[in-house]
């Protein structure tokens, strides 16, 4: 969907602009005329066309959006009313897509659907609790479910950059050591070394040779890692590759752990809310198929749900899957037959948030030392790379005369 700026005229000749999203200038043009509109012109906005895929919220701003609606349902506000009081002026494109909401629910949408044309404002996590939501009737409920998601997310996140904040830091100082060496002091002292014709070591060769690279390719090595980043995007769209790889990150040292606790998270979390609101569990364990982030974990839950179709027990299928850890396939075995579910995975997802913060913190504490260990062994190399021919030139220059 694209926010069109666009002119139109009534019938009565009046001319009317606006921003309104559709899925092509064609479609808006249909659109229009349903109202008794003619289009005259239609471009993307300008906010639109700064944005690659679509309109996009802040967390802040789609956390204000939830509770709105959520407060408005609470106090008996038809949702249309809600829509259509919450205005982004600043933001016409996301402003439009709002509106466009309103319209399609009117049109006979549920808000879920309507959410699922724009992927770039609600995820799939957030159309599965709405139509949770809408299913049960609980719909205040299950904005508020979103809300707490989405305020989760965000201090996730907020964790993950206090985090990596000092390795980062490391990182572009050992990137500004490098390229000055290389840009302004090693040119000019090669220079010196190659006129007096000096044998260089192989720490000052090594250097040259990658600096020679760098200079004369680095053009192509930045287009390959390019195309290299995009081909993997492109890969992961494929279904198969996807499951591949998504196996493969289950496996990796420290990486995959954590992996494994914030999509067990999100089961979790949203497994005790679909179940709070009264969703039958063969169909909680359907929309759980695509909330884990992690195509072998979803896989996991369409097993687990085919055998839970089929009459198997719950902590019995989880048990089989072979990816979930113990604790998981106890607390619902457990919750399972206490008919205290909800309770049981809210707990699981108490602990797993604490195990992400711990194993998170784990991580940067691991990685600071190697990055202190390789930052030192580059910056020794490059040192050894110019004192080395220096040191050599000046026991030339003393050595006796024969």
């Amino acid at each position: 969907m694209t926010a069109f700026a666009y002119r139109a005229r009534s019938r009565d000749g009046r001319t009317v602009n606006g921003v309104r999203a559709a899925a092509s200038e064609a479609a808006l043009a249909r659109e229009l005329a349903l109202e008794s509109l003619f289009l005259l012109k239609a471009a993307p906005s300008q906010a639109a066309r700064s944005r690659f895929r679509g309109p996009r919220l802040k967390r802040k701003d789609l956390i204000a959006f939830m509770l709105h609606l959520g407060s408005y349902q609470e106090g008996g506000v038809p949702l249309l009313s809600a829509l259509e009081d919450y205005r982004l002026p600043d933001q016409p494109d996301v402003d439009a897509a709002i509106m466009d909401l309103r319209r399609r629910i009117e049109a006979g949408s549920s808000l879920s659907e309507a959410m699922e044309a724009y992927p770039t404002l609600f995820t799939a996590l957030h159309v599965s609790m709405v139509r949770a939501g809408e299913v049960s009737g609980r719909m205040d409920e299950a904005l508020h479910e979103v809300v707490k998601l989405v305020e989760w997310e965000d201090e996730f996140n907020g964790q993950v950059k206090q985090a990596a904040s000092y390795p980062i830091i490391l990182l572009v100082i050992l990137a500004v050591v490098v390229l000055v060496v290389s840009t302004f002091a090693m040119p000019a002292i090669m220079k010196l070394l190659l006129d007096l014709r000096v044998p260089l070591p192989l720490p000052t060769r090594i250097f040259m040779a990658m600096g020679g690279v760098v200079a004369s390719w680095g053009w192509l090595m930045a287009l390959l890692v390019v195309a290299a980043v995009a081909g993997c995007k492109a890969a992961l769209t494929k279904p198969g590759f996807r499951l591949w790889w998504d196996t493969r990150k289950l496996g990796l040292p420290l990486v995959g752990g954590l992996v494994t606790k914030i999509a067990l998270s999100r089961f979790a979390t949203f497994f005790a809310a679909q179940y709070r609101a009264g969703i039958p569990i063969v169909q909680v364990l359907r929309e759980c198929q695509n909330i884990t982030g992690n195509a072998r974990l979803g896989l996991c839950v369409r097993q687990i749900r085919e055998g839970v179709e089929a009459g198997e027990r719950l902590g019995v299928m989880a048990a089989g899957v072979g990816y979930f850890p113990t604790l998981v396939v106890r607390m619902l075995s457990i919750g399972e037959e206490a008919g205290n579910l909800e309770k049981t995975l809210a707990k699981v997802s108490l602990y797993f948030d604490a195990e992400v913060r711990a194993d998170i913190k784990k991580f940067f504490q691991a990685l600071e030392p190697l990055l202190m260990v390789v930052m030192a062994g580059v910056i020794v190399f490059i040192a050894l790379a110019i004192l080395l021919p220096i040191y050599t030139l000046i026991g030339s220059i003393n050595a006796p005369v024969r």
